[in-house]
């Protein structure tokens, strides 16, 4: 038995979570705090002398203004449609730069000692007054367009950060739903065929019959991928289809004389890998609504190559399923998966009548 990988799927992701936000906001506040810097140092800019105290001001409402964005006014306001809230919250973000500044550049002004011509720009900066300054339309325009020209920096950070914030939490749901429908998949496996597969050994039991013994280790290797090898995230294809060749020997067993199973695998099978599970709910679902009195044929074709897997499934009977193959929760959900797990790497099509159906999977391993 092969041995299985221990790295859960999507793992790392998880892992990174915890820090990769914060390790990105402490980078690129370093950054914006060196481009602070450089811009009051350019020529037309230069105070003659420390000008720490105004990138500290304008650092320091930089991060306000990224929190109040990516954890209040977007998430919260614009994003659930409360725009008169997000529009509110926008203009209280600029008559809080005005305050801001207009308090910061008088303390700083008062007593942090800036150099003469830094002191000079405080000082001009809140000679009109706070009303003037502040609470005027003039004053308004002026906070507005000061407030876009020294905040672009943090408000393009803001958004970049939302944006990243909200693609971790789509990874987030997506790893959820995926181990969701893994687990589903597991239990699965399926109620009614368990159910079918003990009843069967029982009649071999009380007759004696030697395919009982069969059906004992056809079962016992079923259970444990489903229940240890197949929790990783990938295994090797040789022990996916093992696993399908035991589910359809029990399938065989199961005495539905009517029901002819037929189960071909061509091509090389060395040190490929693939996603656990993630063909059996399409065999499965075959045998959806069969008992000992159905009659039906029933078709699995695989092809092996280097990079490649390509599954056909063929079903025909002569009375129509109680639930259509194309509508089946357990296909549909198996459809999901591929999706997310191999994206862009996979076909899927799928042809259904009344009383047969056709599925022709691809998958670039």
């Amino acid at each position: 038995m092969p041995a299985s990988d221990s790295t859960p799927f999507f793992r790392w992701q998880t892992l990174s979570a915890r820090t990769t936000t914060v390790l990105l906001q402490a980078v690129l506040w370093v950054l914006l705090c060196g481009f602070y810097f450089a811009w009051y140092n350019r020529t037309n800019y230069r105070f003659g002398g420390p000008i720490w105290s105004l990138v500290l001001l304008r650092l320091t409402f930089a991060v306000v203004l990224f929190n109040a964005l990516v954890y209040l006014i977007i998430p919260r306001w614009l994003l659930r449609g409360r725009f008169w809230l997000a529009a509110l919250g926008g203009v209280l973000l600029i008559y809080g730069y005005g305050l801001f500044n207009f308090c910061g550049y008088h303390l700083a002004e008062t007593y942090l000692q800036p150099p003469a011509r830094l002191a000079q720009y405080y000082h001009e900066m809140n000679q009109p007054g706070l009303r003037k300054a502040v609470f005027s339309w003039q004053g308004l325009l002026e906070m507005t367009l000061e407030m876009q020209a020294n905040m672009m920096f943090p408000l393009v950070i803001s958004f970049l950060t939302y944006a990243q914030v909200v693609d971790r939490r789509r990874l987030a749901l997506e790893r959820d739903q995926l181990n969701l429908e893994l687990r589903y998949l597991k239990t699965q496996i399926n109620p009614q065929f368990l159910f079918n597969t003990l009843g069967s050994l029982h009649g071999f039991t009380r007759h004696r019959d030697p395919r009982a013994g069969d059906m004992v280790l056809h079962l016992a290797d079923l259970m444990r991928y489903t229940l240890y090898e197949s929790d990783t995230e990938t295994v090797l294809l040789s022990r996916e289809l093992e696993f399908l060749d035991d589910y359809l020997a029990l399938e065989r067993l199961h005495g539905r004389e009517l029901v002819r199973i037929s189960y071909t695998a061509t091509g090389t099978v060395s040190t490929q890998r693939i996603v656990p599970l993630v063909l059996y709910p399409f065999l499965e679902r075959l045998f959806a609504g069969l008992d000992a009195a159905s009659v039906a044929d029933i078709t699995t074709t695989l092809h092996t190559t280097e990079h490649a897997i390509t599954a056909t499934f063929t079903r025909s009977s002569p009375t129509p399923p109680a639930v259509a193959y194309s509508t089946d929760g357990a296909v549909l959900a198996a459809l999901r998966r591929l999706q997310l797990q191999y994206p862009s790497r996979h076909q899927a099509k799928l042809t259904e009548e009344a009383t047969s159906l056709r599925l022709e999977l691809h998958l670039d391993l």
